[in-house]
């Protein structure tokens, strides 16, 4: 796998050449088909792959081209440049040595000023499948899905930016941009009807700004930063893996948690089965080299668990046509259902404010 390149690299589907791909893959390449292609922020192209001798062992023979391949797409929403080039940054930096987790495999990783390529494999291929739109999972899944999550967290447990420049935070500004027209976006025709404390843009505004800045840095780890419902797929053997590496950056480990969490479980299962899950996730934490925590005796353990539903903000305000409506509706339910049960806004809002803020955590 390569680190980021200065080269040229293609910007449309007719630039993935058998010469091209025969250059990242180190091997001749006669043909390639493209199967199918799953357009977005992020374009997935699948093709098949001929060689030009007939063995294959330890070759790809059906990959997945991630990129930015739709101009309209590059033109309208130029941040999702930035998406595909940090996509690309995990595979060439920090996939190569992370352990304890389950993700693509991925071939050939680089970016230029315009463009930013994975080339993984076909997960379809490896029987592995994908969650639908909206879907209510056993409590035994999410086990095994903050299982993966603790392994990435045990790695990098109490590293920060200041350790690896490179990751800079791409995460909270986009957040924060998004929530700024709160009170115009809750409000617009078809949107989830939100319980009247939810509808003051200025306090929930005032919650994030106070959650991003006083992150307690006790939990600070390298985040996969986006773990909803729509980035994990199943392996053959029914284990979880984590897709979408965009939004990668170091905060509060139990940002991941709570958001895989409240993804995937029904709000009743998250309600009964909630505890167990974030001490299964403790104890492998510990297990896999990260610190040992204790939430009976430990305050700070669940008021930074109880803080951190304040991600799940995005499922509120998210734009039109950013997710199925489907998918908005369900997860906009059981996001206010957290921040009902464990009272986010007032957790965060009722804490005395810090002397100096943690702002990198």
């Amino acid at each position: 796998m390569s680190e980021p390149t200065s080269e040229q690299l293609p910007t449309l589907p007719s630039e993935l050449t058998p010469e091209w791909l025969s250059s990242k893959l180190g091997h001749k390449i006669v043909s390639i088909e493209n199967t199918r292609n799953i357009w977005g922020t992020g374009s997935k192209l699948f093709y098949t792959i001929t060689y030009s001798d007939e063995t294959t062992s330890g070759r790809p023979t059906h990959v997945c081209i991630k990129g930015v391949f739709d101009p309209k797409m590059a033109e309208s929403q130029p941040w999702t440049l930035s998406l595909a080039q940090r996509e690309s940054e995990f595979f060439s930096k920090i996939a190569p040595s992370l352990e304890n987790m389950i993700f693509p495999k991925g071939w050939w990783s680089g970016s230029d000023e315009k463009q930013g390529i994975a080339i993984m494999e076909d997960l379809t291929q490896s029987g592995c499948t994908f969650a639908p739109e909206v879907a209510a999972y056993p409590y035994e899944k999410v086990m095994n899905g903050v299982e993966q999550l603790a392994g990435l967290h045990a790695q990098y447990w109490g590293q920060s930016q200041e350790d690896h420049p490179w990751i800079w935070n791409n995460y909270d500004p986009a957040m924060k941009f998004m929530c700024t027209p709160w009170d115009t976006v809750v409000r617009l025709p078809g949107r989830p009807k939100l319980p009247d404390y939810l509808m003051d843009g200025a306090k929930c505004n005032e919650a994030l700004d106070r959650y991003y800045a006083e992150r307690n840095p006790r939990f600070r780890t390298l985040l996969h930063g986006d773990t909803h419902i729509g980035n994990i797929y199943f392996t053959a053997e029914g284990k979880i893996g984590f897709l979408d590496w965009s939004a990668f950056h170091f905060g509060s480990c139990f940002h991941d948690i709570v958001y895989h969490m409240t993804a995937m479980l029904s709000i009743e299962d998250r309600r009964n089965h909630e505890m167990e899950i974030l001490d299964h996730y403790l104890e492998t934490l510990h297990r896999l080299g990260g610190p040992k925590f204790d939430r009976h005796n430990d305050p700070e353990v669940m008021i930074e668990y109880r803080r951190s539903f304040m991600t799940n903000v995005i499922w509120l305000i998210v734009p039109d046509g950013l997710q199925s409506k489907e998918r908005v509706e369900v997860l906009c339910e059981r996001t206010v259902a957290t921040y009902d049960d464990h009272k986010v806004i007032d957790v965060i809002l009722g804490q005395p404010k810090p002397v100096a803020a943690d702002v990198s955590a």
